[in-house]
């Protein structure tokens, strides 16, 4: 037989089988399982009351940070983007008695899916007004001051040694 995952119901229904008189071997061949499946089943059964194990209590660690915690990082990054790690190492530490360092905290708030582009979403949604005001700052000639040594091109198109024609 091959190792195949059994839905609980059809373990109940072999096991009911059992139960109102059918013999083990008409189940194993109705059921195409084997004999030692349906021994394992009752045990499990009669220690449980369930044909399926239940799941362990033993699931990892635990996580440094609750969800409390994350959403209030949230906040912060939500009013000030600019906020650094280290810093909010600290606001955790006094506000959510929560000692973590920069790199656990890093890991923890990308698994949370507060990454760099989703603090940055947050940032460019903050303050319309504010955005606006930046882009006709850049736009308008008289009020941008800039000598355009600042502006950099990088051309991505041979970075693997490929040119676009192909031949």
């Amino acid at each position: 037989m091959v190792n195949r995952r059994i839905s609980s119901d059809l373990k109940e229904r072999a096991l009911a089988f059992w139960e109102a008189g059918w013999s083990r071997p008409d189940i194993c061949y109705a059921f195409h399982v084997s004999r030692s499946s349906l021994y394992r089943w009752r045990s499990i059964f009669e220690e449980f009351g369930q044909v399926t194990k239940p799941p362990s209590p033993l699931r990892g660690r635990e996580r440094i940070i609750s969800l409390a915690a994350l959403n209030a990082a949230k906040e912060v990054y939500f009013h000030d983007p600019s906020v650094m790690l280290d810093e909010l190492a600290w606001y955790l530490a006094i506000h959510h008695d929560i000692v973590i360092s920069i790199s656990a905290l890093q890991a923890a708030l990308a698994r949370a899916g507060l990454t760099r582009k989703m603090l940055q979403t947050i940032a460019v949604e903050r303050d319309e007004a504010q955005r606006i005001d930046f882009r006709a700052c850049i736009r308008d000639p008289t009020t941008f001051t800039g000598t355009a040594m600042e502006f950099v091109t990088v051309d991505e198109s041979s970075k693997d040694e490929r040119t676009l024609a192909r031949h």
